[in-house]
């Protein structure tokens, strides 16, 4: 599924200005290792390229906001928000991560209602990520012409996925998955509500937890969002992959509970991309059957081509013969070391993420280039 032929993509500018490759973002949730995620954008955005579409998940969709609430540089707005949840390690790691365990600047506080402990569904308060969002810019984040912004959240109640989105219901898919919405604070919140750690989110009576748990790679609503077939062809869509399928034997409870999700996460991710690419193939075979049916005459006698002309005249065919793929997805592993917590947002910890994920990226884009000229050259 992916292709090397990004050249062709859609650029803009400012009067005056060097033309920017436009590319798609998916930003997987994480927790404090979305501190790669906003180095690996730096990347991006130094490379002359910026964001006309993006879609995140819990961690990913803060980043995600954040990247569309920005006014000068968007990559300087993620990295001061990340260094700014950095904890300072306030004592040596008898429990790992103890300071973050308790609170998380700008994020989330202990509880202090213990009266009520017994009736708890959650941990954490998360008023201060509350007060981090609505210190964006909303009336940018909800301009789709700016930006595409979809956040995946996962319906306590029935178990489905949603997205929450900043378009307008005119033109969102006609699918129950797509609500349509203000775009506000609260839907983030639901996006990044973790069951047991955050409370779940309640917007207009549905109650909804972290988006991570239904759908931590929202690939999906970018590639049915995209603005035309030309769009399709030529957008490079990254996928920043910060969840890593191996990792080291658990040591206590804690560590139990992340190594599961984050198995999890990897294993909804290879499915994703997995079946995406299967549809891919499946469209392409479809569409070629349609190609060598334009030559047969239009009242065959009866027998198998009568039948597939009759197929042709049903909506699903029709529906089929519109998808259009996204050529260019790059799905971009982040190596961290294995078992590296989401739980650990100590300060170096960030900064090393933020350094890490800038040239991790860099690196990928260079071995892209490289592929890009091998299949010239060739």
């Amino acid at each position: 599924m992916t292709s090397a032929g990004t050249a062709a993509s859609r650029k803009s500018g400012s009067a005056g200005g060097p033309d920017k490759e436009k590319i798609g973002l998916v930003l997987q949730g994480g927790g404090a290792l979305g501190a790669y995620e906003a180095g690996a954008v730096r990347c991006l955005y130094d490379r002359g390229m910026e964001c006309t579409i993006v879609a995140g998940a819990s961690s990913g969709a803060l980043n995600a906001v954040t990247l569309a609430a920005a006014k000068a540089n968007p990559p300087d707005a993620l990295e001061a928000m990340w260094k700014g949840f950095g904890t300072p390690e306030l004592v040596p790691h008898p429990i790992e991560h103890l300071s973050s365990l308790v609170a998380v600047p700008h994020m989330y506080g202990p509880r202090l209602d213990y009266w009520r402990l017994p009736a708890w569904t959650s941990l954490a308060d998360n008023t201060p990520l509350r007060e981090t969002l609505e210190r964006l810019d909303w009336d940018q984040v909800r301009d789709p012409d700016h930006m595409r912004v979809f956040v995946s959240a996962s319906d306590l109640d029935t178990g489905e996925t949603v997205y929450f989105s900043n378009l307008p219901p005119d033109k969102l898919p006609k699918e129950p998955e797509y609500p349509p919405v203000r775009f506000g604070v609260e839907h983030v919140l639901a996006s990044g509500s973790f069951p047991g750690g955050f409370p779940w989110t309640e917007i207009e009576g549905k109650r909804y937890w972290d988006g991570g748990v239904t759908d931590n790679t929202p690939l999906h609503p970018v590639i049915d969002n995209l603005k035309d077939a030309a769009e399709a062809e030529t957008l490079p869509v990254y996928v920043i992959d910060v969840n890593t399928g191996a990792g080291p034997r658990p040591a206590n409870l804690l560590q139990v509970q992340l190594r599961f999700f984050e198995m999890l996460l990897q294993n909804n991710l290879k499915t994703d991309t997995h079946r995406a690419e299967s549809y891919t193939r499946f469209i392409g075979l479809l569409k070629r059957v349609d190609e060598i049916m334009r030559t047969v005459p239009e009242n065959p006698p009866p027998g198998a081509l009568a039948d597939l002309l009759a197929l042709k005249s049903q909506p699903d065919w029709g529906k089929a013969m519109t998808y259009d793929p996204v050529r260019n997805v790059h799905v971009v592993d982040i190596k961290k070391p294995a078992g590296e917590s989401p739980a650990d947002f100590d300060s170096e910890t960030i900064e090393h993420r933020l350094r890490a994920g800038y040239e991790q990226m860099c690196e990928y884009l260079g071995n892209l280039q490289q592929q890009i000229l091998g299949s010239h050259t060739g």
